[in-house]
């Protein structure tokens, strides 16, 4: 068995999806109500975002907090300060 199947096992469900939680304002493009924040990986690495779910426009984009438990793989060392060793 592969160090990757321990770590990562097959999921139990037949879709994995992450869970859209609503937020309250308005969209600046659309003027839409219907704004959502969930985690995303994009290029800057794991992020939390506000989305229109009519436009998709992103109306903010920010680190995730240790309560968002994003990445879920993250190390529970991440947050450390680096030392001298390395």
């Amino acid at each position: 068995m592969a160090v990757d199947r321990l770590l990562f096992p097959r999921p139990e469900t037949a879709r994995v999806y992450v869970e859209k939680k609503p937020v309250d304002g308005t969209c600046e493009a659309c003027g839409a109500t219907d704004l959502a924040r969930y985690p995303v990986a994009n290029y800057l690495g794991p992020r939390m975002v506000v989305k229109c779910q009519t436009c998709f426009h992103h109306v903010s984009v920010t680190r995730p907090e240790p309560q968002d438990n994003w990445p879920a793989w993250r190390s529970p060392a991440h947050d450390w300060p680096a030392s001298r060793v390395g």
